[in-house]
């Protein structure tokens, strides 16, 4: 998936945090590409968390777009990806989702 057919879904955190230790806290993989920009790979799918209030270590704010479907299990819908993802995120940010 590409363009403006890329599912994205928009969060917002109750305090900054830095998502780059709470993906490391939680186990799941991730590779920096800048201040803002860090590919995930949750259970087999990729996905790009882009801080669009502070920076990744300093988070307001951020969107998750669905990249690409998991090799194993492509029939799966983003949302519920999605939403196990955040879950697991936002467990490990010690903050909650306003």
């Amino acid at each position: 998936m590409t363009g403006d057919d890329t599912p994205v879904e928009h969060y917002r955190l109750a305090d900054p945090a830095d998502l780059r230790t709470a993906l490391a806290t939680a186990g799941i993989e991730y590779l920096d590409l800048d201040e803002q920009r860090t590919i995930v790979i949750y259970q087999q799918a990729i996905l790009m968390v882009i801080a669009t209030e502070g920076s990744a270590t300093t988070a307001h704010a951020f969107d998750v777009e669905f990249w690409k479907e998991p090799p194993t299990g492509p029939d799966r819908e983003p949302d519920s990806l999605f939403a196990t993802f955040i879950d697991e995120l936002v467990t490990a940010t010690e903050t909650t989702r306003r």
